[in-house]
């Protein structure tokens, strides 16, 4: 799996697919931080958890709210990123790049016009 992200992350930096790429790369972050950053399931909570992985808090306990903020910023870290692929995904990879020089998507209006 990490070869395979390492491949994407690869082609979308020379330019090659990078719509398609980028496109799948979002929808595997997306998967990613719905599983690893769950926040809403600890917005209810009445117990403590123990912080681990974070710099200078291992070890710790902290109450359900602290952890909910921990887990929803990195979710939304992941989010951000995620909308900067999907800019990306309409946009294009520019000038630059190896095969898709493209521009911006063209939105097809309700009469037909590009």
């Amino acid at each position: 799996m990490i070869v395979a992200l390492l491949y994407m992350c690869s082609l979308v930096i020379i330019g090659m697919k990078s719509r398609w790429v980028a496109f799948l790369l979002a929808l595997t972050m997306t998967a990613t931080a719905l599983y690893m950053h769950p926040f809403w399931m600890f917005i209810f909570s009445t117990r403590t958890y123990l912080m681990e992985g974070v710099a200078g808090m291992e070890g710790y306990e902290v109450d359900a709210f602290t952890m909910a903020d921990h887990q929803r910023y990195f979710f939304f870290q992941t989010m951000s990123t995620v909308g900067a692929l999907l800019l990306l995904v309409v946009h294009g990879p520019g000038k630059l790049s190896i095969d898709e020089q493209d521009g911006p998507m063209q939105l097809i209006t309700a009469k037909g016009d590009a």
